[in-house]
């Protein structure tokens, strides 16, 4: 077998391990990156064009940090390759006046500064006609948010990282990771790579690294929607933004028109747990019934029929927060997953946290809320991290 050496493996090349190769090959350290999928994937979790990013956050304000530093990789991604990542358009969110999200967005907008405009009532039929507004619905503007070209962001990261030396294998199965003396042996069903420092940011492959964490990792498919536009003019004739519904009766999000003619719609709904995202998965067209009575009823400017789909997944842990940090007694071992539906967004700056711990052994952004180890007993560690369903979990010791 293959015997390859270098400073730092990555398994898994989406969303936070292309970021993070990008990050350690700039910093003048040998990447090699592993996937179980050709680089990019075909079945990734950045498939479907577009990603939201927000600033004023509900799920925290402790988001913040992490968001101010992705804004300012997306914007020296973009400059270093070329590429148009980030659009900041302002993000609209929609919600019922006693709606959960609007305390959180504004608890998260206040305790951290940022920017953000509350508007009811006649105002916001005035500025949102595209959108149905009623009553009882408030409308909060985020202006420094907007959109992230997902799977071009993630293509630009790893032509990067290739351009600093880094180098990647697709269509790998991960079979063991081991120690051998000072380094930590990868075994793939085609080599072995051997290096002091491994990333394991295996997306929705890593349900055995969650349960060996002690935590389950719910692989939730979702379906991704495009629906034309019914005059186009409307298109021509305002700003358009991202926005969001997020009301008792319909949760739901989009973005402007990226082709001319349709508008991306996704309904916060998903398929049934997936055991495995290893091929394309099936599902009902009647699925989309939903999405599209959504459309019908709060979009009246588009026409409720999509006319093209796109199946993405994510990993929820139990407590819908990441796992980012060192793993408890394997010593080297950084892992990224688990990010629960927040991750795109934040792509850059999970993988420079990972980066650093990887090259520093410490971050200066804080993410002790991501801590790895906060399922497990106190003081027990690993001897192993199962990579795949075929590899036993191991038992804190």
């Amino acid at each position: 077998m293959t015997i390859v050496e270098t400073d730092v493996v990555v398994i898994g090349a989406g969303s936070v391990g292309s970021m993070a190769s990008w990050q350690l090959a700039a910093r003048g350290l040998r990447v090699v990156g592993i996937d179980r999928f050709t680089v990019p994937g075909p079945f990734s979790a950045y498939a479907g064009e577009s990603r939201v990013f927000r600033m004023v956050y509900a799920e925290g304000g402790h988001y913040t940090p992490l968001l101010q530093r992705a804004r300012d990789l997306w914007r020296e991604l973009e400059a270093a390759s070329g590429a148009d990542l980030l659009t900041v358009t302002g993000v609209v969110t929609i919600m019922d006046h006693d709606h959960s999200d609007h305390a959180a967005l504004l608890r998260a907008g206040r305790e951290r500064g940022l920017r953000f405009e509350v508007v009811t009532g006649e105002e916001a039929r005035q500025r949102l006609p595209q959108h149905l507004i009623r009553d009882g619905d408030v409308a909060l503007f985020d202006p420094e948010g907007g959109y992230v070209r997902s799977e071009h962001a993630v293509f630009s990261a790893l032509r990067l990282a290739q351009r600093h030396g880094a180098s990647f294998l697709g269509n790998r199965e991960v079979q063991a990771l081991e120690r051998r003396g000072d380094q930590w042996s990868v075994r793939t069903d085609q080599e072995e790579v051997r290096a002091q420092r491994v990333l394991v940011a295996t997306g929705t492959g890593a349900g055995p690294v969650c349960a060996a964490l002690g935590t389950h990792l719910a692989v939730l498919p979702q379906v991704l929607t495009w629906f034309p536009v019914a005059d186009p003019d409307l298109l021509r004739s305002r700003e358009e933004q991202v926005f969001i519904r997020s009301s008792r009766d319909a949760r739901f999000y989009g973005f402007p028109s990226l082709d001319g003619w349709t508008v991306k719609v996704a309904a916060s709904i998903y398929l049934d747990e997936a055991a495995s995202t290893a091929r394309p998965l099936t599902w009902d067209p009647r699925h989309l019934d939903t999405v599209s009575s959504w459309v019908g009823t709060f979009l009246p400017a588009l026409v409720p029929r999509p006319v093209r789909s796109v199946l993405c997944a994510d990993g929820y842990t139990a407590d819908e927060t990441g796992l980012l940090g060192f793993v408890p007694g394997l010593d080297g071992v950084v892992v990224a997953v688990g990010f629960s539906g927040h991750g795109f967004k934040m792509a850059p700056s999970l993988g420079a946290v990972a980066a650093d711990l990887i090259a520093e052994g410490a971050t200066a952004t804080d993410v002790s809320f991501m801590d790895p180890a906060r399922f497990m007993p106190p003081g027990h560690t690993l001897g192993a991290l199962p990579l795949n369903d075929a590899a036993p979990v191991p038992e804190p010791s």
